[in-house]
């Protein structure tokens, strides 16, 4: 078991040098349990002479750190267990050394990148608590992140964070921030005991996946989740893939009319009811102007649970919603501000729960909200 102890930004620096594959055996790397394995091993720093024949017999220089990036590679737990303390042959102990030597320099820039990108989120974290607490606004949040970015890139800071397998939350994203995301194992609420999601296909194949990337591309190769609880847990997917997807096509707005003043979901007087999750053909007294609020007055739902960004209603014997603002922006190119939503649908008297994203826009200070059209797979979503 090594000793020595690597931060994560350290742990992801070193797995993206490595194209997030083990060194010995090109396998795919998990970043969240991989292991690192030193080269030359680290138990012989306790034994400085013998270290010390070691490195004059391959020839390393004296600069030689037995804790730095030239002696370590990315491993998959089997692999280095089965390695161990052994010191390896020359010809192997030559041959990985030179891999690790030429990795160097990229495991720095990327550990330099993604301790920009960490800076960048915690700033981030300290703006919005000063725009909630209506000490700056909108306009000097942005003449700050434009004053103190190297190149300006537009950063879209999230009501609600991104959390994943490994336990860190992402409160702002930028687009360069997007493949790295799509790449992380996705935490599946608060379920440490859930690791990732099998899907199945037509033909009974199943798949495990455990992050965007591999979610999309499997529900793309025909997969999806078979049983209910399989489509509860797939909304959380559906959620971080729908987001970050939605990003992609992001851009800062011209103009909003739900910031000032500032409306959002809990405005039930602004929100549709066709929003609502219904099954069969739609009962004729859901006229087109209903809205949550009126049929909270009409006793047709009543709200299980509110806060700033959230809204929970149910009907007292038919469907549950929640509804959550993750981030706003210009979603649809359209130059007006959007509400990107976590959605949760649940039957009150059944095991039936399914998810996704959606968009809400605001056309005019008068009107209420509408649902933008799904910009993202039908399949997904």
């Amino acid at each position: 078991m090594s000793n020595q102890r690597f931060s994560a930004s350290q742990r992801e620096a070193i797995w993206l040098a490595y194209n997030k594959k083990c060194a010995y055996t090109r396998n795919l790397l998990d970043v969240s349990s991989f292991h690192i394995d030193h080269i030359i091993p680290e138990s012989l720093a306790e034994n400085p002479s013998e270290l010390e024949s070691i490195k004059a017999r391959i020839g390393l220089p004296e600069s030689f750190n037995i804790f730095g990036f030239e002696n370590l590679l990315p491993s998959c737990p089997g692999a280095n267990l089965q390695k161990g303390s052994a010191v390896l042959d020359w010809a192997h102990t030559h041959f990985f050394l030179g891999i690790a030597a030429s990795k160097k320099v990229a495991i720095e820039a990327h550990l330099a990148n993604i301790e920009k990108r960490n800076m960048r989120g915690k700033a981030l974290i300290l703006l919005q608590q000063c725009l909630e607490r209506g000490q700056l606004d909108v306009s000097e949040v942005a003449a700050i992140l434009t004053d103190h970015a190297d190149k300006p890139e537009v950063i879209f800071p999230l009501i609600e964070g991104m959390i994943f397998a490994d336990k860190t939350e992402v409160r702002g994203i930028a687009k360069s921030d997007i493949e790295n995301l799509r790449d992380r194992p996705v935490q599946i609420g608060r379920n440490d005991n859930i690791d990732g999601l099998v899907l199945f296909n037509d033909e009974a194949v199943k798949i495990h996946v455990r992050t965007c990337r591999e979610y999309e591309e499997a529900v793309a190769s025909g997969f999806y989740a078979q049983s209910t609880f399989e489509m509860k847990m797939a909304t959380f997917f559906q959620h971080q893939c729908g987001l970050l997807t939605a990003l992609e096509a992001a851009t800062t707005p011209k103009v909003s009319f739900i910031e000032s003043p500032r409306v959002g979901v809990i405005d039930l007087e602004l929100v549709p009811f066709s929003l609502f999750p219904h099954f069969g053909p739609h009962n004729a007294e859901d006229n087109l102007f209903a809205t949550y609020q009126s049929k909270l007055s009409e006793g047709k739902i009543a709200i299980t649970r509110i806060r700033q960004n959230l809204l929970e209603v149910a009907e007292p014997n038919g469907m549950g919603q929640q509804l959550i603002e993750v981030a706003r922006a210009d979603f649809n190119g359209d130059g007006i501000e959007e509400i990107l939503l976590f959605e949760y649908c649940w039957a009150t008297q059944g095991t039936l729960g399914y998810g996704g994203v959606r968009i809400l826009t605001r056309t005019s200070a008068d009107s209420p909200f509408e649902l933008v059209a799904a910009t993202m797979p039908d399949q997904l979503y």
